[in-house]
């Protein structure tokens, strides 16, 4: 009935996930391996895209911290402000 929504996707990168080559981290992407963030991803956007009128789905993440040092706690995963990165469901 008229519902719309903005889907917008971001994903922890802070340590407490555990080193990403490990099988036991959240963001572990072993060849054929699907982890918990992509389950969820996949989850609740494949219900929300039907939402979401441009069909663009920006993704950003939080606590990483760069080659250089610098800690960001808000950037898009591309890191291309001008030009977010999108999903694809």
């Amino acid at each position: 009935g008229g519902c719309m929504l903005s889907l917008i996707t971001s994903i922890d990168f802070t340590g407490s996930n555990g080193n990403p080559s490990s099988p036991q981290s959240l963001h572990y992407t072993g060849q054929g391996y699907v982890n918990q963030y992509e389950t969820a991803i996949r989850a609740v956007g494949s219900i929300l895209q039907h939402y979401d009128t441009d069909k663009m789905f920006p993704v950003y993440g939080f606590g990483a911290q760069f080659r250089n040092g610098q800690v960001s706690h808000c950037f898009p995963l591309n890191g291309n402000p001008q030009n977010v990165s999108f999903l694809i469901i």
